[in-house]
């Protein structure tokens, strides 16, 4: 084979590959999260992804890899095949005494290497088309080139804004894994003939709790909400996870967002201990890098749970450990940490609730028809179990209990058929407020993540010059929410590329 040949043939196998690659991750990512836009993907791609699920490696791999070394070989065969001859298929005529030969068509090497790279071209044109439907691939693009001053014009520096009261209060934030208001039934604000979380729809109705709507209901995402990392950020910072598609997506991997300040800086700041305690590890997405360097957190995670011999050194189902031991550990915990003087932030994040149809545990019922539902239900009575045992403690006078849903469920096939026109929201209740505290309206509210920050110190009786702080707006006072000021024309502008957001937050100085 000469040079020429050598070189069309590596090209054309490189092409047809790369193309069936981005193919079969297209399609894989479409059949396992739902939710998902591009700046989530990038930032997946730019993070640590150990200690994630293995049977997502799995899946990504025999969906993924499998069928791209596949194309390599099937592409590279065909043409050596081809290289040393010619398929041709010819059609023999007699004519009386005399026979006669005609070629019907004749394939060669060249016109082979034509039109798998034409195939491939076509693969990557529909591969787009998906991604564009999906993911919104062009708008992303487009947002590169552009530059908004919305956050610019918007955001509130906490510097001389924020009044703690004489005595701090603990605060326990409980990120619930894709726990969105859809699992109630129809009658309580849901989506389903059934109520798949009565316990926790409960909750939300006896204590303070915020709704797009009359009944139960909650925060119509947007921007950083439809990730778990995205989410926490959101919550915690006021700012949405906005990812360039150059440079690194942290600044370097040693720095997350250094500009940023968070929940934690602050409470840090003011005398607290963070803990965040989890049941995956802390590695995963960013995740130990942001809660180590915004607030100094003590991560109580997976390989913590090993070394500490709270599960054996072999030990991992799901994720890491599943929620059955994530509520008997914290309550350890707290247990231990309420004893120290100063004020704590122990955030916790549940994960049993993870897709794809969750993790079912020895406490989990089979009372529905599908598994997820049950996981649900399960997840919901162990929330209501772990508050009624917080409010049990001595140290639950002078605690501000807040739960939230990180995200909408990627489960890609669970929420399909939902009532039309029926918006999905997040998940959030706010337990033992101050009593001197009384939200002024908690329905038909528009509001998002980044009202949680401000919304969260204030429910720990932080008093906010202005009741806003970053992009948020704390909900439990009467300033009207960003959203509710500038409707979804927020989403457009907090999409697009912010050099103040840049400069600020993600490479300052």
């Amino acid at each position: 084979m000469s040079n020429k040949s050598k070189w069309f043939s590596t090209l054309t196998v490189t092409t047809v590959s790369l193309s069936v690659f981005l193919l079969s991750s297209v399609l894989w990512l479409i059949s396992n999260f739902s939710n998902l836009n591009m700046t989530q993907i990038i930032f997946h791609l730019k993070v640590p992804l150990e200690g994630s699920d293995t049977s997502f490696m799995t899946s990504a791999i025999f969906n993924i890899i499998f069928p791209s070394a596949g194309a390599i070989l099937f592409t590279y065969f065909l043409l050596r095949l081809f290289k040393k001859k010619n398929l041709k298929y010819s059609l023999l005529l007699k004519f009386k005494k005399r026979r006669k030969t005609i070629t019907i068509f004749k394939l060669r090497y060249s016109t082979m290497v034509i039109l798998l790279n034409v195939a491939a071209v076509l693969i990557f044109r529909y591969s787009f088309k998906i991604m564009d439907k999906q993911f919104h691939f062009k708008e992303f693009i487009s947002v590169q080139f552009s530059d908004s001053n919305f956050i610019e014009e918007n955001y509130v520096f906490s510097a001389g804004k924020l009044r703690f009261p004489d005595k701090k209060r603990n605060l326990i934030f409980l990120y619930l894994e894709s726990m969105e208001n859809t699992y109630s039934s129809i009658d309580e604000g849901g989506a389903f003939h059934e109520n798949y979380m009565p316990e926790l729809t409960e909750i939300a109705k006896s204590n303070i709790s915020f709704s797009n709507n009359n009944q139960l209901g909650g925060n119509l995402g947007g921007v950083g909400t439809g990730w778990t990392m995205a989410s926490m950020f959101a919550h915690s910072t006021g700012l949405p996870l906005n990812i360039p598609l150059e440079g690194n997506s942290m600044g370097s991997y040693s720095s997350f967002f250094p500009g940023a300040e968070s929940l934690g800086d602050v409470l840090q700041s003011n005398g607290y201990k963070n803990y965040l305690m989890i049941g995956s590890e802390a590695a995963f997405g960013g995740r130990e890098l942001f809660f180590r360097q915004h607030g100094d957190y003590e991560l109580l995670d997976y390989n913590w749970a090993k070394k500490e011999n709270k599960i054996p050194s072999d030990y991992r189902v799901w994720w890491g450990f599943e929620d059955q031991k994530l509520f008997s550990m914290a309550k350890e915990q707290l247990t231990e940490i309420s004893k120290k003087e100063e004020p704590f932030n122990f955030t916790m994040l549940t994960v049993d609730t993870h897709h794809q149809d969750g993790y079912v545990c020895e406490l989990c019922e089979n009372k529905f028809s599908e598994q997820y539902a049950n996981v649900i239900a399960c997840s919901s009575r162990q929330v209501s179990d772990f508050i009624d045992w917080v409010a049990k403690q001595d140290f639950y006078e002078n605690t501000t209990v807040v739960i939230v849903g990180d995200h909408l469920t990627m489960d890609s096939d669970f929420a399909l058929d939902l009532p039309e026109g029926y918006s999905r929201t997040l998940y959030n209740a706010f337990i033992n407020v101050p009593e001197d505290i009384v939200p002024e309206n908690t329905l038909n509210r528009k509001f998002n993540s980044y009202d949680y920050y401000p919304s969260t110190l204030a429910s720990l009786g932080v008093t906010i010059d202005g009741d806003r702080l970053a992009l948020g707006t704390n909900l439990l006072s009467s300033e009207k929410t960003l959203y509710e000021v500038y409707g979804a024309e927020m989403y457009s502008e907090l999409n697009q590329k912010s050099s103040f957001y840049d400069n600020e937050f993600l490479y300052p100085n």
